[in-house]
């Protein structure tokens, strides 16, 4: 998602699917593959790529460079969007083709997590409560070349008030939606929607154009207040 800035984790509120979901509109239709929440928030720098983005310049010529498609969420990316790399972002999508407005973009996926074990895995001052599925679960993510940062984070608040978390930073659990930046109002372009209980008993989220989205524009939503820290610099 965007900037160089510190990271927390967030809470917004999101959800699961793992079906393909026709995007419809009418007199246009296209398929996107869906995914399970958007936990993919990246605060301002997508920060499983911040290395590859860091050696980058943050020049025009630095979106033709070509973007390694070597993980599962980058492989879902549907034909009609690109990954691109975002001067002083990281990666972000851009659309290769006119979206209208109401259509369903995409899913949001990843890892369901609790309160409770989110808390565990990405607090350090809680890192003593840690269980041996949580060590597992660190080294699975070590091995694979996955960060751990707790920053793509989404909260799913449930009817007794508590709240689930999906977590799509494991590109291997994950989908496109990922990584998806920030933008202010009136810049963002897409609304993230969410159920706490889908058709398969599990959350989901998904993303809906709020307005025409046009050939070359990157595909962004409002992360919201919650999710920034003082300093950050917000665009």
């Amino acid at each position: 998602m965007s900037h160089y800035c510190h990271h927390r984790i967030n809470l917004l509120v999101l959800l699961r699917a793992a079906i393909l979901l026709t995007i419809t509109h009418p007199s246009h239709s296209f398929s996107f593959p869906a995914s399970d929440y958007l936990s993919s928030l990246s605060r301002t720098v997508n920060n499983d790529n911040a290395d590859f983005s860091n050696n980058l310049s943050n020049s025009a010529s630095s979106v033709a460079i070509a973007v390694p498609m070597n993980t599962p969420a980058r492989r879902s990316l549907p034909d009609p969007l690109r990954l691109e790399v975002i001067p002083g972002k990281g990666l972000g999508v851009v659309t290769k083709v006119r979206i209208p407005k109401g259509t369903v973009v995409g899913d949001y996926t990843g890892e369901v997590m609790s309160a409770e074990e989110k808390d565990r895995r990405y607090l350090e001052s809680l890192s003593h409560l840690l269980t041996p599925d949580d060590f597992e679960w660190k080294q699975s993510r070590i091995d694979r070349g996955q960060t751990i940062t707790g920053t793509y984070l989404y909260g799913v608040v449930v009817p007794n008030g508590e709240a689930i978390y999906v977590d799509a930073e494991d590109e291997y659990s994950s989908l496109w939606t990922r990584f998806l930046n920030h933008a202010s109002p009136p810049d963002n372009n897409v609304n993230p929607k969410s159920i706490h209980q889908s058709w398969n008993g599990q959350p989901r989220v998904w993303f809906v154009a709020i307005r025409d989205i046009e050939v070359g524009e990157e595909i962004c939503f409002d992360y919201g207040e919650d999710y920034w820290l003082p300093g950050d610099n917000v665009v």
